[in-house]
């Protein structure tokens, strides 16, 4: 069966008993290592849109008991405008996530989007993307799915053949958004069977494109059984419910990865407490088991924190604003927490990385209030000064493997 994850093939196997070897030999060798120095990590800090500084020399004690080999989270955010991707690269993240419309309506396919995109995060340093597919509206005929299929494989082969020459280490597509909030549906109700034929027409026709592309599930909101009180709205699908309505809709034969939006609310990243809270993917996870699906991991595509706005109304995100000191000690401490307690978790992503350096969006947007970056104003002022709130350099400054 296609994207049938439960029965590798010999040559996989293979490779994995070949891998699983290398990392207890790389083990030996970092036991030993650890006994004659110190580790020693350096990086050039430079000032948010100014000239480089000094360079700062930190020295960390290498404990053996804490190697992981290989580390199993990636370390991303979710970028707006691509040339942003260079603070990426300050802070030692490995993965950006990016947005393209598929048009799959149309018979001529214009990749430029996703182009422009990949070029600017290879020009500095970030070879690992994750590309977010959506459009106007989700595929609901069969004609429309089969548009899909083909405009998915279409990308797949264009981002294949054009970057991974150029550096492209890894490529993952991330297939639609959010899927049980009816906004994603365009106002129609959200349905689990009819995201899974979305997603079955993605992952043949990326697949077909580009067998090593990585596919990950639309990143489920994470509502809860009653989101009434925070969200305002009644046009939901629990979460839990929605991931168990795509098992058994048969949806576990077409994602490499179930996508997932852990959001903190106001809530420490560690403690389970109100909603939304970060620690929702472990309950996401356990529906997973429930179906017997233990080797397919989670990723984080979207992930954050809200900082307040004192001149701002956020509507339902009022209740869940957090201090700026505590966006940043949250954010690091969810990455610590990942990788100490979830060994099923990959790469995570940040949201956002930029939104608030962009002119798309009014002032009092909350999407502003999660960005990491910032301008005081982008849209009267687009070229005006970027600036780093806290999170930036404690993101920068958080040890990663």
């Amino acid at each position: 069966m296609p994207g049938d994850k439960g029965q590798p093939d010999g040559a996989v196997r293979e490779l994995a008993r070949a891998v699983s070897g290398l990392a207890d030999g790389a083990l030996l060798v970092a036991l030993a290592l650890s006994l004659l120095a110190p580790a020693v990590s350096t990086w050039a800090e430079s000032p948010v849109g100014g000239s480089s500084g000094g360079t700062n020399t930190v020295y960390l004690s290498f404990v053996a008991a804490n190697v992981r080999l290989p580390g199993h989270i990636g370390y991303g955010a979710n970028v707006s405008a691509a040339d942003n991707a260079r603070y990426l690269a300050e802070i030692g993240f490995d993965w950006a996530k990016g947005f393209v419309s598929l048009d799959y309506h149309s018979s001529q396919h214009d990749w430029v989007q996703a182009d422009n995109q990949i070029r600017e995060y290879l020009r500095y340093g970030v070879s690992k993307a994750l590309l977010r597919l959506t459009d106007g509206a989700p595929p609901r005929s069969e004609s429309e799915l089969a548009l899909f299929q083909e405009a998915s494989r279409s990308l797949a082969v264009h981002v294949a053949a054009t970057w991974r020459p150029q550096g492209l280490r890894q490529v993952a597509y991330e297939v639609w958004n959010e899927p049980n909030l009816d906004y994603e549906w365009r106002g129609g109700a959200p349905d689990p069977a009819a995201y899974v034929a979305v997603l079955r027409a993605a992952y043949l026709g990326i697949k077909a494109g580009d067998p090593a592309a990585t596919v990950v599930s639309g990143g489920v909101a994470t509502t809860g059984a009653s989101p009434q009180a925070w969200l305002g709205t009644a046009g939901y699908m629990d979460d839990l419910e929605f991931i168990r309505g795509m098992y058994r809709a048969g949806g576990a034969a077409y994602f490499d990865a179930l996508g997932s939006h852990p959001y903190g609310g106001g809530t420490e990243p560690e403690v389970v407490r109100g909603a939304p809270y970060f620690r929702r993917a472990e309950e996401q996870r356990q529906v997973m088991l429930e179906f017997g699906d233990a080797e397919t991991p989670v990723w984080a595509t979207e992930f954050g924190w809200i900082g307040r706005c004192e001149q701002c109304d956020l509507g339902e995100h009022e209740r869940v604003e957090v201090s700026y000191a505590q966006q940043a000690g949250y954010l690091v401490r969810a990455f610590r927490y990942a990788e100490a307690n979830w060994p099923w978790m990959g790469p995570m992503f940040v949201f956002n990385l930029d939104f608030g350096t962009v002119g798309w969006y009014e002032y009092c947007d909350p999407i502003r209030w999660y960005s990491v970056l910032y301008r005081e104003n982008p849209k009267s002022d687009p070229g005006s000064v970027i600036f780093g709130r806290e999170a930036l350099d404690a993101l920068r400054a958080m040890p990663k493997n």
